[in-house]
């Protein structure tokens, strides 16, 4: 398998359907050599991880790597985009035992305030269901943006899903600041394009499956159909034949 690490999957500890060991055996059975356990963030208002259950993830995740050593284990959030100040749904006291970050955008999700429900999320989930306006779209961009000048954010999940953005701005800024944009297994929400667009900035791309239950772990058909059809170069896929440096190990 050319892609050998799969940074981006759920467990039962949010929206996923298997333990953290059943991804993590799923991931060796595919032979990948790193995995990352990345359940959706505290505010989502459905599937998001519960304060109280973080100390058994984080036990969970020690006694894991001590009995599957042949494999490499991050453990992290899939945080939350929550208002256009670019702030997400972690604490500063969350960089103590996150291993990666990853920040995307998902409709019902709590804001940091009433304010900012009306500034961003509102208007976002109604632009979808109509159109974003060139403003929106401004607005979305520079949050991104923002966040990754605030946070040591490692992966930019599914570009453009459920939000629109100028995701050649956001690669740019990617690029600056050493964050790898994703290119997603269960959809790609860019255009093909977009995809090329950003390509130009110099970012580097990472390829993940999103998996919500074990079965799904390190299954890439999706993005790699992208890789071929559009001759993306591999040498730009992070986790493609070679293990990606994140931004917080550096």
């Amino acid at each position: 398998m050319p892609v050998i690490g799969d940074y981006h999957t759920h467990t039962v500890f949010s929206h996923g359907h298997g333990s953290i060991e059943d991804n993590v055996k799923a991931a060796i059975s595919c032979g990948l050599k790193e995995i990352g356990i990345t359940d959706h963030g505290f505010w989502h208002d459905f599937y998001g991880v519960r304060r109280m259950d973080l100390n058994a993830m984080i036990d969970e995740v020690k006694r894991l790597r001590s009995q599957y050593p042949q494999i490499k284990i991050y453990l992290g959030l899939e945080t939350n985009l929550v208002d256009e100040n670019g702030r997400v749904d972690i604490e500063e006291t969350d960089s103590d035992w996150m291993d990666i970050m990853i920040c995307g955008y998902h409709k019902c999700t709590s804001t940091s305030s009433i304010k900012e429900y009306f500034n961003f999320a509102l208007p976002n989930f109604v632009s979808g269901l109509t159109k974003f306006s060139a403003k929106q779209v401004v607005k979305n961009t520079d949050a991104y943006i923002k966040a990754l000048e605030r946070y040591k954010i490692d992966i930019i999940s599914h570009p453009n899903y459920g939000i629109k953005t100028d995701v050649k701005e956001i690669a740019k800024a990617a690029a600056h600041y050493g964050t790898f944009l994703e290119l997603n297994g269960k959809k790609v929400s860019m255009t093909d394009d977009e995809i090329m667009a950003i390509l130009d900035t110099g970012v580097n791309l990472i390829i993940d499956s999103d998996a919500h239950s074990p079965e799904r772990v390190g299954y890439f058909g999706v993005p790699l159909s992208y890789v071929s059809r559009l001759n993306i170069p591999v040498d730009r896929i992070a986790n493609f034949n070679k293990l990606p440096v994140f931004r917080r190990q550096r």
